[in-house]
């Protein structure tokens, strides 16, 4: 599973979260390596310094629950575009939880 963080490799360097049309921050996570590239790369044409980090998908959970952020989790091959009229950079520090994962 992988997310999209601002330190490659770094869960603690703060994961990015696009916001829902509530003010809703969502970690999107993706089954696929190739698919995160994918929407990083979009995010990168408007100027999102970001990167994308494998993580184990036994804690997304624990990962966003702790936190208390909503997430989604993109299936192999489906496509996702950011919504430039929501899309805002949010990067959740985490941080405070090391030692839960």
């Amino acid at each position: 599973m992988y997310l999209l963080t601002k330190d490659e490799g770094d869960l603690e360097s703060g994961a990015f979260a696009s916001v829902d049309d509530d003010g809703t921050p969502i970690v999107q996570f993706f089954e696929s390596k190739d698919d995160a590239v994918c929407y990083n790369t979009m995010l990168e044409a408007i100027g999102q310094d970001i990167s994308v980090t494998e993580i184990d998908p036994d804690i997304l959970d624990k990962f966003c629950g702790v936190l208390g952020h909503a997430y989604t989790v993109v299936e192999a091959g489906e496509c996702v575009i950011p919504k430039l009229e929501t899309m805002q950079h949010v990067l959740i520090e985490q941080s405070p939880f090391t030692d839960l994962f």
